[in-house]
Formats: structure tokens, sequence, C-alpha cells
């Protein structure tokens, strides 16, 4: 019973992660996932023309970014604070394979995805997630 718990666990926990990376999906798809005004989605173009979408979680505000073709192609996790940063780096220890402190892999059917952990000079931290 405890073992199919987990497993059940496990497989709701990989639904959440992957549904924030969202590597490879189009820009509609992320935005009719995340219409409810609770996500509080905002988009547009960023300083070098990349359209993003914008997202807020109960953990984190997610943004991800867009080619021409409007398809995913980098999503950053910015943990609202501490306790989130150390939920998602627990997670990621358990889930990916682990590279160092700061960066994990995840392999998948749709390829490899890289995770890094930044820590810029200004301060804070967020999570990049690339192909």
């Amino acid at each position: 019973m405890k073992r199919t718990l987990l497993t059940i666990l496990f497989a709701i926990t990989s639904v959440i992660v992957f549904g924030q990376a969202r590597l490879g999906s189009t820009a509609s798809e992320i935005r009719s996932e995340f219409w409810e005004s609770s996500y509080n989605l905002k988009s547009g173009y960023d300083d070098d023309g990349d359209y993003y979408i914008t997202i807020t979680t109960e953990r984190a505000t997610v943004t991800y970014y867009f080619k021409s073709d409007k398809v995913c192609y980098l999503t950053a996790i910015i943990p609202d604070n501490q306790g989130a940063l150390n939920f998602y780096v627990e997670l990621y220890n358990k889930q990916y394979v682990v590279v160092s402190a700061t960066q994990w892999k995840m392999y998948s059917n749709n390829g490899i995805a890289n995770i890094n952990l930044i820590y810029p000079e200004g301060g804070g931290y967020y999570f990049l997630w690339s192909n």
C-alpha cells in the first residue's frame, strides 16, 4: 500500500513539474492550460524581441519564452521564498539526474532538459529549464 501511494505521489508531482516547464509547448497550449484568473497570466515581448508568458503558482512565478514559431524553448521558475527554493531543490534531487548542487538533467521521450539553479550577482535565485 505504501509503495502504491508513493507511486501515485510521484506521478502527481511529475505532472506538476512538467506542467511548469512546458518545453516544446505552444503559447496557445499554455494559455489554454493556465486560463484561470488565479494564475495572473501576463504576456509580452522582452528586450530581445522574444515573446513570453508569465504565470504565478502557489510557490513561484513561472515565465515561458518562445521562439518566433511560438514554441517554448526556455522556462524560468522563480521561487517565492527560501522554503519554495528548498522544495524545488529537494524535488529535483529526487526526480532528476543530479549533475551538481545547482544542475540537473531530466530525460524524457521528448529529449533532455537541462535545469540550472542560478544565483545572479544582484541577489535572488531562479531555475532555468532549457533543451
